[in-house]
């Protein structure tokens, strides 16, 4: 079915792209505006504003290199690209903005002040438990970074990258970000899946859910990618395996996926295998609004990554870039040795060891196609203008409400460098369970120089390692 335009649904857009005041312009190629009158007899034609040029007044991943007016967002000079003080390698990176104070702090009673500057899950949230959550907000500190060679291609991109197939297919771009400067909404989502997030990384790391009785639910996984795109391969952008290594009774269990710069030619591919010694299955229904089973079926397939899996199914509309409060140098809540049940509340995280800042981000619209089935038909993503990382996504189902709400907090490994997610929250909206994924304080940090190669994300790959052990 297709979301139709609700009421709720329409308040929810025109608090993202109707208050002209705080929403900065989209790309020339991106925008539609009427004929310009024809100009008053012997005066001279108006000038046309002269276009952002990447590389110069835009970064090559395409944000605006300056601070905002008010100086709360802070030029732009490359990211975090050095060590912090105290850090020892192998071990979780020390705080590099220990030293920053809470800037303000918005409440429930504060929602209509600072609406503008936030998302609906973090306005729903706010009601949700007015007694116990906050937005702590900190100074913006614009830490992503890339290596040099991701930025000298991701301007070559810009003028070669092309979509074919409704968009489904792309082609022209290599190891960068394909789309620098948008033109639309699928090129967006393209360069949040092709963003970069190192060449390789393998993170031992749990999922948790917290219960209203004070226990917690949580499983230990291994989890590789690979991204043969990052490296000039082209063909398939990544190469995904989840490995269960905990509760005993499913240690082994895998979840095996390849992604596809054509899925027209070859679709998007998964694999299951139950235990070591599992037989290993196609998995074609990993995808859409397919229950993840690691999630307690709160988050689906797609969600995985805050958005994974081909673009077909939805109309994706670039909305606006702006200036919003969201979550950013999660330092604070990745300290080591940091026990989950110390930070993650029944309904929501300890506010008090949360980040929000405010980034400009870009706003991509979802709205699921005619003919077409998925359970939550219309959604919203929050893009991060420096890495394109997506940092929060709303779902609503048909009736135009929202039921899930789904935040990264991310921090920067200078070593790499790369921006990554150091966890994924979903919240289910319609009851009082979240599920926290990707923590890895009670672990070591992410491995991004570990040699990985393509065989070993194969369904043989899989058939060998269950013979071998």
């Amino acid at each position: 079915m297709t979301a139709p335009d609700h009421p709720n649904r329409r308040r929810a857009l025109a608090l993202l792209g109707g208050a002209a005041a705080a929403a900065l312009p989209l790309p020339a190629t991106a925008q539609t505006t009427p004929a310009p009158p024809p100009p008053i007899q012997d005066s001279p034609a108006p000038t046309a504003p002269p276009v952002p040029r990447l590389g110069e007044e835009l970064t090559p991943f395409g944000a605006i290199r300056a601070g905002n007016r008010t100086r709360v967002i802070p030029p732009w000079t490359g990211g975090l690209i050095k060590p912090p003080r105290g850090y020892t390698p192998g071990r979780h990176s020390p705080d590099p903005f220990i030293e920053d104070g809470r800037w303000i702090t918005v409440g429930p009673a504060d929602v209509e002040r600072y609406k503008i500057r936030l998302s609906a899950g973090l306005q729903a949230l706010l009601a949700k438990y007015p007694t116990t959550f906050e937005v702590p907000v900190f100074p913006c500190r614009r830490s992503a970074a890339a290596p040099q060679r991701i930025y000298d291609a991701s301007l070559e991109n810009a003028t070669r990258a092309a979509l074919g197939a409704n968009g489904l297919v792309l082609s022209g771009a290599r190891v960068g970000v394909p789309f620098p400067i948008p033109a639309n909404g699928v090129q967006a989502m393209w360069n949040h899946l092709l963003r970069w997030r190192g060449g390789a990384m393998s993170h031992t790391s749990q999922t948790v859910l917290p219960g209203g009785d004070g226990k917690f639910s949580d499983r230990l996984y291994q989890e590789d990618f690979l991204s043969p795109y990052a490296a000039g391969e082209g063909g398939t952008p990544l190469l995904y395996r989840r490995t269960t290594l905990t509760p005993a009774d499913q240690s082994g269990t895998t979840l095996l996926t390849q992604a596809t710069l054509n899925p027209i030619q070859s679709g998007f591919r998964a694999w299951f295998r139950a235990g070591e010694r599992g037989r290993v299955l196609p998995a074609p229904d990993f995808l859409y609004d397919t229950n993840d089973p690691a999630t307690d079926g709160i988050a689906t397939a797609d969600m995985l990554d805050m958005f994974s899996g081909p673009l077909d199914r939805f109309d994706f509309t670039l909305i606006s870039r702006r200036e919003m409060y969201v979550p950013y140098n999660a330092y604070r809540m990745n300290t080591p040795n940091l026990a989950p049940h110390e930070f993650l509340w029944y309904g929501h995280p300890n506010p008090q060891f949360l980040r929000y800042e405010m980034h400009r981000v870009w706003i991509v619209d979802a709205r699921l196609k005619p003919n077409f089935q998925h359970k939550l038909p219309d959604r919203t993503y929050y893009l991060d203008e420096d890495s394109w990382q997506i940092v929060m996504a709303e779902h609503y189902n048909g009736k135009g409400e929202l039921q899930r709400y789904a935040e990264a907090h991310n921090v920067a490994h200078w070593q790499v460098p790369a921006f990554v997610p150091a966890a994924e929250f979903v919240y289910d909206l319609t009851g009082d369970r979240y599920v926290a994924r990707g923590i890895d304080n009670l672990q070591r940090p992410p491995v991004f120089d570990k040699p990985l190669k393509p065989d070993a994300f194969t369904p043989e790959s899989l058939v060998r390692r269950g013979r071998r052990d």
